[in-house]
């Protein structure tokens, strides 16, 4: 009988330890460059859609590039895409505002743009290559 009160304390006291490391809230984790993204549209016929900014904004730092990437919801209209980014990424000046097209697809990839010591928000905008439109996740 005493080894099963033990055995029972033993299990009592390891699920409430358990417990509450699971309950443990999680560690805050800042947004990247990669993590800030959102949703844009590319409108039917060829024209480009309204521009669509991040969900966060970015402080950057002198050096920074960083990059877009797009997938549309749609495997029928591909996309083609114009990012904001600056022009110097070097030094605290970032330099003016430059907006750079990329993809011609149903995803893409824009690579690194600089972006250096600028605190802004990531824009993008689409287009849509053929006669539909297309909603178009992106970060």
């Amino acid at each position: 009988m005493k080894r099963t009160l033990t055995g029972v304390a033993l299990c009592a006291f390891l699920a409430l330890s358990s417990a509450g490391v699971a309950e443990a809230a999680p560690a805050f984790v800042p947004p990247t460059a990669a993590g800030c993204g959102g949703t844009g549209y590319a409108p039917p016929g060829g024209g480009w859609g309204a521009v669509s900014n991040s969900s966060c904004g970015l402080a950057g730092s002198p050096g920074l590039k960083i990059s877009y990437s797009y997938t549309s919801r749609s495997d029928a209209s591909p996309i083609h895409a114009s990012a904001k980014h600056y022009t110097t990424a070097e030094g605290t000046n970032p330099g003016p505002e430059k907006w750079t097209e990329f993809g011609a697809g149903t995803s893409g990839n824009s690579g690194p743009l600089p972006w250096g010591n600028s605190l802004a928000m990531k824009s993008i905008k689409f287009q849509s290559i053929n006669v539909l439109g297309a909603i178009v996740d992106w970060s």
